[in-house]
């Protein structure tokens, strides 16, 4: 708010570029010239204001509609949102069931991080566009507000200039353009209560004000459609980043091997192979095979009722060679991953190496008893 110290008893009043000559103290009720230097330094004011081009302190017609109908814009902007998150996240509920009623866990945690990360991508990307939106046009709010009437049933006054304003205009009643210096103003109720606890009093250079006025307002204006869609395409990258650096970091975990998880060498279309042993909701035996398993081998393999099984511990495959879809070695370390489970380093002929879950290693020869 532009204002200068009344000079009957010195609080501060406002002041209008549109009359220098004349000012009102609501304390003192005094009217009358405000002292000279602030006459001069009003007109001076008054003299940059128009020096700029007057679109920088005017709406553009797509932010006049968009503030006009912001309610209505931000209810679009949800259900959008909700319908596009509706078969993501019946995609993602789907994996999940599936991984939990499935008897194998093998992997699990890969497939769950990924699904979580695709579901928290989309409903991110949402969450946070909106939260943008809102934010903007907050920020635009703030830029364009009126000046809040001084007393009831007294008009709003020009953010830029101070000239009083004489109400809404096609904007629905929202905004309303000063006749003086023709900058647009928000005249919303709600507008103007805001604006109203942040009013800040300006007895600084009138110039530097009406500069820095307008400075805030072109600020606010620009470039909302290009900062929306950097914020769509932003939040799903970092959540794709950011799921790969966990998954990343979980597979350079090791931690001992998990002795609970117990293993059986079963025949298979591709020899022996290690499968891991599970029991069934209905109680029938059967052997699992790791998600990463070989082409040619099934995802698991009944065990006929009463038929023996010999289990065997994941330490009992260091030393024994075997193959998998990465190649063949020699089991060197077992030891357990956050994101596979029980997994095996095989040290290939060449010296390198490779992990592969336990379940699915195919073996040379059955294991020792």
């Amino acid at each position: 708010m532009l204002a200068v110290h009344c000079p009957r008893c010195g609080r501060p009043a406002p002041v209008s570029l549109a009359s220098p000559d004349l000012m009102a103290c609501a304390a003192c009720h005094y009217r009358g010239p405000p002292p000279a230097d602030a006459s001069h330094g009003l007109r001076a004011a008054a003299h940059v204001l128009f020096q700029t081009d007057v679109r920088r302190r005017q709406l553009s017609e797509a932010l006049r509609r968009t503030l006009a109908t912001a309610s209505r814009r931000h209810a679009r902007l949800l259900v959008v949102f909700a319908l596009a998150a509706v078969p993501v996240t019946g995609f993602c509920a789907v994996m999940l069931l599936g991984m939990w009623v499935s008897p194998n866990t093998e992997g699990n945690l890969v497939m769950g991080a990924m699904t979580v990360a695709a579901w928290l991508g989309t409903v991110g990307t949402g969450a946070a566009v909106l939260a943008f939106v809102r934010r903007r046009q907050r920020r635009i709010e703030e830029a364009c507000a009126a000046r809040p009437p001084a007393a009831p049933g007294e008009p709003a006054a020009c953010h830029v200039c101070g000239a009083p304003l004489d109400g809404g205009d096609g904007g629905g009643g929202v905004i309303a353009r000063c006749g003086f210096c023709a900058a647009d103003n928000l005249v919303a109720p709600a507008v103007l209560e805001r604006a109203r606890a942040r009013q800040v009093v300006l007895l600084r250079s009138f110039e530097q004000a009406v500069s820095a006025e307008l400075a805030a307002f072109s600020r606010a204006t620009s470039g909302a459609a290009a900062a929306v869609v950097a914020i769509a395409l932003a939040v799903p990258a970092a959540v794709v980043v950011i799921a790969m650096i966990v998954v990343i970091t979980a597979e350079s975990r090791r931690v001992p091997a998990d002795v609970t998880v117990r293993y059986v060498v079963v025949g298979t279309p591709v020899g022996q192979c290690v499968g891991k042993i599970a029991v069934r909701k209905d109680g029938s035996t059967v052997v699992l095979f790791s998600s990463f398993r070989r082409d040619e081998l099934p995802e698991e393999q009944l065990i006929a009722p009463g038929s023996p099984i010999e289990d065997l511990a994941p330490g009992s495959f260091v030393g024994r060679a075997v193959t998998s879809t990465r190649g063949a070695g020699v089991v060197v370390e077992v030891f357990s991953s956050p994101l596979t489970g029980n997994t095996a380093e095989v040290r290939r002929d060449d010296g390198t190496s490779f992990n592969s879950s336990i379940a699915g290693l195919c073996l040379d020869a059955r294991p020792a008893r």
